[in-house]
């Protein structure tokens, strides 16, 4: 259930949570930090492309890709079809806490991707125990996403990573492949689209009657869409995350003897982590207020991960993502029912 704020309360815990972290030494010296959930690939039903009553709009800047279908498949996340190079269709899951597109090495090597020379990193999951090859960055010449000729304006930041079953073809980061435009996910609808900021900016005064436009909070040297929360503490976006509101334990670090009742997770890295389900929590984001969202306790995740609102936290929304005012519209969408 969702409402509009009326006392500025904020009734959650205070704790952080991250899915997985990205480290490495870019050309430019700085060091990434890349917070993504990796899920088992679904097939991607044909319905997942782009929509053929939403042509592509023309911008004074840029052609604004289709809108595109995707399919939210419960344990699998927000899955849609990838041309990379004009190869494919790959499936990929959408995901905004990525902050790089990921893609596996058969991919990479089908669509004929060139390694990066000097960029080297090392994927580690919530634990913080490193995955044990070394992640490469490629050069991506062009991405289309729904069908093969439409265009994403820009490749953003590509790894290649053997970290995926065989059955999925890796992440797309939409902040990334969108830059510099602006776009919206539409959980009820199904729907992904874009725009341009530069003509259609959000507006922090001309916010939506139930739902709420809110700074976009960001890291050093990463675009990922954070919020905050009105107890001042941050929380990121992730759609690849099937969690509600996932906070941290306080007891600390995985221990299969003292987390009886957490699901045991082997993460990215080869590390272990507990999820634990506990009373769902209220939170406010702006003057929206989140109400019973469902919320894990989360053991053995490295310290100063962020706090996470994933897919079950955002599914009666639309979300729209304005990069350039660095703004985020949370918005209920109609017809779509409470939680």
């Amino acid at each position: 259930m969702f409402s509009k704020r009326a006392s500025g309360i904020w009734s959650g815990l205070v704790f952080m949570l991250g899915l997985a972290t990205i480290t490495g030494a870019a050309p430019n010296g700085a060091a990434r930090d890349l917070s993504l959930s990796l899920i088992p690939r679904h097939a991607v039903s044909p319905q997942a492309g782009a929509l053929a009553s939403s042509p592509a709009q023309e911008s004074v800047r840029y052609r604004i890709p289709r809108a595109v279908f995707f399919n939210e498949v419960a344990g699998r996340g927000l899955l849609v079809r990838l041309w990379i190079n004009g190869f494919g269709p790959y499936t990929f899951a959408l995901d905004t806490g990525a902050g790089a597109s990921i893609v596996s090495p058969r991919v990479a090597a089908e669509a004929g991707l060139p390694v990066k020379q000097g960029t080297q990193n090392k994927i580690a999951g919530l634990s913080g125990v490193p995955h044990r090859e070394v992640t490469s960055e490629v050069r991506a010449a062009s991405l289309a996403i729904g069908d093969r000729d439409n265009a994403l304006p820009a490749t953003g930041t590509v790894l290649k990573a053997d970290i995926f079953p065989n059955d999925i073809d890796g992440i797309l980061d939409p902040t990334e492949a969108f830059w510099p435009l602006g776009y919206a996910i539409d959980f009820p609808r199904r729907e992904l689209s874009a725009f341009d900021p530069a003509l259609t900016p959000l507006r922090s005064w001309q916010g939506p009657g139930e739902g709420a436009i809110v700074p976009w909070v960001r890291e050093p040297n990463s675009r990922r869409p954070y919020v905050l929360l009105d107890n001042g503490q941050r929380a990121l976006i992730d759609t690849g995350s099937e969690f509600g509101l996932a906070l941290t334990d306080p007891a600390g670090g995985y221990d299969r003897r003292t987390s009886p009742s957490g699901r045991a997770v082997r993460d990215l890295g080869g590390g272990m982590i507990s999820a634990r389900r506990v009373a769902p929590q209220t939170v406010a984001i702006g003057s929206l207020i989140l109400q019973r969202i469902p919320t894990d306790l989360v053991s053995g995740a490295e310290s100063g991960s962020p706090t996470l609102l994933g897919r079950a936290a955002m599914r009666p929304f639309r979300i729209k993502f304005d990069p350039i005012s660095r703004l985020i519209e949370i918005a209920p969408v109609a017809g779509a029912g409470e939680r």
